[in-house]
Formats: structure tokens, sequence, C-alpha cells
């Protein structure tokens, strides 16, 4: 059947069901049909995956095999289970490294990671392969699993069609020109229209009131709301009360807003929600809802064990399943989870209590979502949401073809700026920036199939390379504008005893001074900011060091202790001299307007604009970086080249000093650009280089002349892909003979899954205790190389939860295993699968006995039905 036949029966399909296809999704359809490559970028919910299920259609039509990625197990077991039911399991397959099914078939849908070994290690699986679907490509930016989103991309034959889908992204045009450049020709599919329209809301107190006015701005009504309700409450805490998240839900009740998923972005917070409405009683669900969701909590509750009941607290969440709310977070039993999710698909919860997981991908929309907080917890703190985070959270609201509108509320906090809360939902989001790195475990890999020179090459060409390309030019671009401005003030110095230019530089380049130059240096410093903020005028612009940054801002109100300035940021500030890291210099005067209060956002975005205006070159240049240096700069050590110095005499000294201060600043930024430019050039290729180095001090690579083959360890290190790849092999290679038994090579593994959660305690099992030392001893030792070489790449062990993982393989009940580790159901789950995982990986060394024990480790832990 021909492409375009292909295409008409498949949009023929949708609209019996009516539903007509967007022009964006019939122009991607038609860039496939003419054997192009496509990058789809659109909203949540606008429907990209209807092009990737095209790329399916194709495969099935054109007898070639479509290969389905998606970002985590828990999605590519919901497009598993999708596809399955639309086509058959003949057709289908999974593979996920913990799970195989129908590993040969026509359409598999894999995890990103399972097609890049797959690439690396089984080249000729692809020969059949015509279509692949990168979905949430924009992953690669992602700091721990993006490289291999960039891996599989370099790596796919070229007579694959890639189907690339991604969130909507500021850098499109450079990604696509990144994958024209390694794939050919690329078609950039792009839309910006949300299916089903979205409104965005703020609740205030008992009030839910729209985000933005008639002129697009933050309304007016939200702003009088806020000033009223922060006079009201100027001490509110930052947690949501119990009765206010009640009032909320029965306000959006009455609206006909739910259902809603509601984000906490703290697990103990969502659970706090949901056992608060238990104790309230309060009930959302009709008899007949109950008696339906009854029906599935018992199918779960057959599923598992009394301990296991226990364990995961099922009587708890069932009561709140059966009123019509949830949570939804990683600690919860993944197959409550899925309940979760079924029943809100259903249509028979009204609120679902959630952290971040739900913004990963997995198909839950509903009509509204709240936002209690703008803040979210990253794993090592609370950071604010990013514009893109805050979009694609969002986006969840409004269901194509059962809502007319979505709803976003953001619950509000003493402290949250209507202005910045409007610029965040504006659409705004950042651009994708590249988190390439190069592993021990792609550099094995790449050099048992290519050269040297042709590996390097290979990641030369990724897209972090291709950004830092691109930045180098705008890096020369500043550095001419510095050079022609260095000369500048060069003609501009001048001194009547000598060359002046030559003194300054002779004199910045000496060095360190002597404690005593230092001491008078910090005092005289110290003495030029108070000189500098006494003579403070009111609307005169000053650049001046206030904690880490240079800040520009101009003078409103001068009083003896503190003065009033208007930032370039448009924010209203009381300086004061204790305050400051360096003096006020003085750059001229800025117009202020008469008659007009500051009060008023519009008057200080007026002066704003004006002060950037002002200093936009200046700090594009980075003319006053150097009031962020020390006072000891202007310390100077004794020189007999300066004392002999003409200029040394001339009685002007000091003023010209002064005078080169910006001079020395634009030597400094030059300086520091010359050094980034080639920190830039070709530092995948060099980062390259270390990492092969360090194989190479280690015997895992072997130099043989001119060229680099494979040692004796490569083979095994090329199965193992974690992050603590090379750490693995290691402590591998150290292993005694039959050290470990099945159960205890499961509870050892577990110590290279460096996941924090697990702990870095010392197990005190005889044999486990002392390998766990081996393993942090391993570390130490690598950590060093690395050092020398001048990469970072391997972490420490996590050997704390190894007794509870052994005791697991050995057949522990889930509940003395969480109580003992002191994990949730669902992180400890998830442990288990990902060791399964890399059990496998183990067991794909060989014949060794460690391999041996690692696959019969991996069929014990899999003992549960609850994985």
């Amino acid at each position: 059947m021909a492409h375009e036949e292909v295409l008409a029966h498949y949009i023929d399909a949708f609209q019996a069901r009516g539903i007509r296809l967007d022009p964006f999704q019939i122009e991607a359809c038609e860039a496939l049909n003419h054997g192009r490559d496509v990058l789809v970028s659109a909203p949540t919910g606008a429907g990209k995956t209807v092009v990737a299920h095209y790329a399916v259609e194709l495969a099935l039509a054109t007898s070639t095999r479509c290969i389905y990625t998606a970002p985590i197990k828990a999605l590519s077991n919901q497009k598993f289970h999708e596809l399955t039911a639309r086509l058959g399991q003949a057709i289908v397959g999974l593979l996920t490294g913990d799970t195989t099914i129908n590993r040969d078939a026509q359409i598999l849908i894999v995890t990103t990671e399972v097609l890049r070994n797959i690439l690396f290690q089984d080249a000729d699986y692809m020969a059949d392969v015509g279509y692949v679907v990168l979905d949430e490509i924009h992953y690669l930016a992602d700091k721990d699993r993006g490289p291999v989103w960039e891996e599989v991309i370099l790596s796919l034959p070229e007579h694959v069609r890639l189907v690339s889908l991604s969130a909507t992204i500021a850098n499109t045009h450079e990604l696509v020109s990144w994958l024209e450049s390694v794939r050919g020709a690329t078609s950039l599919i792009e839309s910006t229209t949300r299916p089903v329209p979205l409104e965005q809301y703020v609740a205030v107190g008992k009030k839910i009131i729209p985000l933005y006015g008639s002129d697009g701005r933050a309304s007016k009504a939200l702003r009088a709301a806020l000033r009223q309700h922060a006079q009201a409450q100027p001490r509110e805490e930052r947690r949501m009360s119990d009765g206010a998240r009640r009032r909320l839900i029965f306000e959006l009740d009455s609206r006909t807003m739910l259902p809603a998923i509601h984000f906490i972005f703290s697990r103990k917070g969502c659970d706090l929600a949901a056992q608060a409405l238990l104790r309230a009683n309060v009930t959302l669900t009709s008899p007949h809802e109950q008696r339906l969701i009854r029906a599935q909590i018992a199918t779960l509750r057959d599923s598992l064990s009394e301990s296991d009941r226990r364990a995961v607290h099922l009587e708890s969440a069932a009561a709140s399943l059966i009123r019509g709310f949830g949570v939804h977070h990683a600690g919860i039993l993944p197959a409550l989870k899925t309940l979760t999710e079924n029943l809100m698909e259903q249509g028979l919860l009204r609120i679902v209590y959630a952290t971040g997981t739900l913004a990963l991908g997995i198909d839950m929309p509903v009509r509204t979502v709240v936002l209690e907080d703008l803040r979210r917890f990253n794993g090592q703190g609370f950071v604010d949401l990013t514009a893109t985070e805050y979009t694609q959270l969002i986006g969840r609201a409004g269901r194509r073809g059962k809502d007319s509108v979505g709803n976003a509320v953001v619950v509000a906090q003493s402290e949250l700026d209507p202005d910045a809360l409007a610029e965040l939902g504006s659409g705004r989001v950042e651009p994708l920036l590249s988190a390439f790195h190069t592993s021990y475990n792609t550099v094995v890999n790449l050099l048992a199939e290519h050269t040297q020179a042709e590996a390097r090459g290979l990641l030369s060409r990724s897209f972090a390379q291709f950004q830092k390309n691109a930045d180098i030019g705008q890096i020369a671009g500043r550095a001419e504008r510095i050079r022609r401005r260095i000369e500048k003030e060069e003609k501009a110095l001048t001194c009547s005893h000598g060359d002046i230019v030559g003194y300054v530089r002779t004199r910045a380049a000496l060095g360190r001074a002597s404690k005593a130059a230092r001491r008078a240096a910090k005092r005289e410093y110290r003495e030029r900011i108070a000189d500098s903020f006494a003579d403070a005028v009111t609307g005169h612009l000053y650049a001046y060091a206030r904690d880490d940054d240079v800040d520009y801002a101009v003078a409103l109100s001068v009083e003896p202790e503190r003065i009033r300035v208007l930032t370039w940021l448009g924010e209203l500030v009381w300086l004061r001299e204790k305050n400051l890291r360096s003096e006020l210099r003085d750059l001229g005067t800025i117009e202020l307007p008469t008659g007009l209060s500051f009060k008023h956002r519009s008057t200080r975005a007026t002066v704003a604009d004006r002060i950037i205006d002002a200093v936009e070159e200046r700090s594009d240049l980075g003319l006053d970086r150097d009031l962020l240096g020390s006072w000891s700069r202007f310390a100077v050590p004794a020189s007999e080249e300066l004392n002999h110095h003409p200029c040394a005499a001339c009685p002007h000294l000091d003023a010209h000093l002064r005078k080169a201060e910006t001079l020395l600043s634009l030597d400094a930024r030059l300086s520091e650009l010359d050094e980034l430019t080639r920190s830039f050039t070709d530092s995948v290729g060099r980062d390259f280089d270390k990492t092969v180095q360090v194989l190479l001090t280690l015997g895992i690579l072997q130099r043989d002349g001119a060229t680099v083959r494979l040692g004796l360890g490569a083979h095994t290190l090329r199965h193992l892909h974690v992050e603590s790849d090379l750490l693995l092999y290691q402590c591998l290679a150290a292993l005694p003979n039959d050290a470990l038994d099945p159960a205890e090579m499961a509870g050892w593994a577990s110590m290279f899954l460096e996941d924090d959660r697990l702990g870095s305690h010392i197990p005190r099992d005889e044999t486990l205790g002392p390998l766990a030392w081996n393993a942090k001893d391993e570390a130490e030792f690598l950590q060093q190389i690395e050092h020398e070489a001048g990469i970072e790449r391997t972490g420490e062990p996590t050997p704390g939860c190894a007794e509870v993982f052994t005791n697991w393989a050995r057949g522990a009940t889930l509940e003395s295993c969480l109580k003992s580790s002191r994990m949730e159901a669902g992180d400890f789950l998830s442990g288990v699968r990902r060791l399964a995982d890399l059990l496998g990986q183990i067991a794909a060394t060989g014949d060794y006995w460690f391999a041996q024990a690692a696959r019969r480790g991996r069929d014990a832990i899999r003992h549960s039905e609850l994985l």
C-alpha cells in the first residue's frame, strides 16, 4: 500500500470516531511519507502521539519494524498495554531491562536505555527496523539520563526514520539544526495551540480569582485580593491548612471544575492531605461510584497477602479512593498507583494529591490542575518551578473531547508576586540545554566497533558540542567588541611622564602583596566605599557589587544611613553601606518621571527600562565586574620595575589609576573569554580523551602503537551501563571466586545503584560488610585517578540496604523489608526493579561465576507478584 493511502486510511479512521486531525499532525505524517525525520514540538495534550502512532502504521504497512521508546518504565508499560489492546499480543513486544515480552515483535516498546544498548551491542537487530519513536526528547537536558538520548540519535542507522516528540521548548530551531547535521533531512513541526483552552486562576483565601486582566497582565482584582489577604494574614504559614484544602475542593466542585490533580510536591504533604479529608469524613462519590471502586479495590486486595496489605496501608488508601480522592507519588505501591490512575481515567475520582511523578507523562488528564506551591523538591532542596515545568504541569488541565476549557489554580502564598506569576503563566519556556557527557561504558562500546579517531569524531557531533560551537561564535563576537573598547580606553589613558598603559598593566600583574600592604588596601577601600555612599546623589545611576553579582540602580532618595534605589529589575530596595561589597560607581544621571508614584508597577518598569538602556553595553561587556573583586587587588607588592617607571613620579598617578580601572576590567573580561573559548573548543572530544586516559591507566584499554584496543576487562565493562559503571567493574574484578551466593550477590549489587535513599552505612553482615569497605576504597581510588585526568565520574557506593535486598532475595516479606530499610513500598520495589536490571547486566557479562550468581540472584528477587 502506498504511503498516501496509509495516511488517507489513518485520517479516515479518526474521522469515523468524530476526531478531526489538526494541521500540524497531518503535516508531520506527510513528512514521514516523504522519507524525512520529524521533530514534533507541541504543548502537553496537543496530540503528538498521533504522529508516533502513524510511524507504527507505516511500519505495519511496509513490513518493517517500529521501536517506540519511552523515558520511564511506567510509560513503556502503559504504551505496551495501549498498543497491545489495539494491535494484538502477537504484534507488540516490551523490553524494559527487567521485563521481556515478545522481543522480536514487529512493534517493540522499550525504554531509551534499552534502545541505546541494542545499538551498541546488537546493531544487526536494527536491520529491519524502519521507524524509531523518541518520546519526550527534551529529556536530553536531564543531567543523569540525557546522554542516552544523544547516544541513540548519534548511533541510529541512516535507513531508520526518527520521530522525535518534545514538549514546547524555546530553541526548537537549534535542536532541529543539530538533528539535520547528524541525521539528514528533518522536518520541524511546531504547534503552540492547546486543543482545550486554558484558564488560569489564583486561589486567595476563599476566592478563586482570574490571574489575567483584559490587558494581559495580572488582574486588578487579584492584586487587590492579595493585598487584603496579606493584611489579614501577614504571617501565614507556607503549608495550606486542612480546612483551606476542603474549602477549595468544595469551591472547585461548585464551579464544575473537578476532577482535579492537586500538586503538593511533598509526599508527606500528599499523605496528610488525604488523611485530613478522611478524618473530616469528606465524601465526593455517589453510592453507585463507590460500588464500582470497591470492586476494583477488591481485585487488588485479593492479589496481596495480609502482610503486604499492612505494609502498603491498603485499607487507608482504599477508604480514600472509595470517597473519591487519592494520593499519587513514588512511594506508593505501583499497583495502587495504577489503580488510582485507572479510577481517575474512569471518572470515579474527584481529586488526586500528587507530587511531581504525575508530571512525567503518565496519561491522566483532568479538568483542573491545582498548584499549592511554586516550589518543588529537587532531591536536595526546594527550588522554584521553571517556566517549562510550570507549563507542563498545568498542561494536564483540560481533557480533549470532554472539557471545553481546562483550569489551572495556583494557591496564593503570602509572598506571591502576581506579576511574576503572570510571566510564569505566559507560556514562556526555557531553551533545551544538552547534558551530554562521556561514560566509560560508552567509550568501550564505541571502541569495540570504531577506531579511536572515529569514536572521538562521533561524540564530537553531540548536541553538547553543537551548542558550544554556537556559543564560541557568540563569545568571539563579544571578545572583538571588548578589544575595540580596550583600544579606545588605551587611547584615552595618557600620562605626560610616560607609558601609563604599560605601567598599570605591569602593576596589575605583580601578584600578591605583603600582609601590611593588604591591610592598608582594605582600610583604604572601605574608606572609598564610605565616601561613595556619602556622595550619592538623587537621580544618579550607580553600579555596585552586592552579594555575588553586579547591580545597577538609580538613587531615588538619599538619607544618612540608607539610600532608596530602584534597580534595573524594577525592584525598590534600601541600600545600606554595610551591605555593599564595593564602592558605588557613578555612571551619570537617569531621567526620573515627575508627579508619578514609584509604588505603581508601570512607573518602576519605565525607569527600569531606562536603566537597562543606559547600562546594556556595560553589562554585556562586563565593564563593572571588577567591582566583584577583592579589595586586595589594590594592594601592590614592592617592585623595583614600578619604582623606576617614569609614571611612578607623576603627581596625578592616583587619578590615572582610577581611570585605568575600566581598562583593567576589560583586560580581565577578555582573558576570561579567551579561556572560555579554549574550554568550549572540542570540549566533548577532550572529555573523551580524558576518559580514555583513565581506562588506559587501569589497563581496561591497551595502547598498541598509535592505536587503542580493548583490554581483557573491556568486554565486561561493555555490559555495565549504570552511572557507577567503572566502580562496579573494578569491584566485580576484585571479588574472590564464589565469594557470594545468589542472594548475597543481589545485596552486594545494590551498593552500585547510587541511590541516596539506600544509605551509606556499612552492613554488619560478615560477608557484605568487608566488601562494602572495599567498594568505598575503590571509589576513592578511582576518584583520585579521575582527578588527575581532569574529570569527575565516580560517585559513592550506597551499601545501606545490602542486607535488606539479600533478605528479600531469600524470601523476606515486603513488610519486614520496609521496616528494616525504613523505605516506602514504591521506593523499595522501584529499587528491586532497578536491581533486577543491574543483575541482568552482570549476568550478561559471560560465563563467570559472578554472572551465574547474578542470574540466579535476579530470579530470586523477582519472587513477588508485587513487581
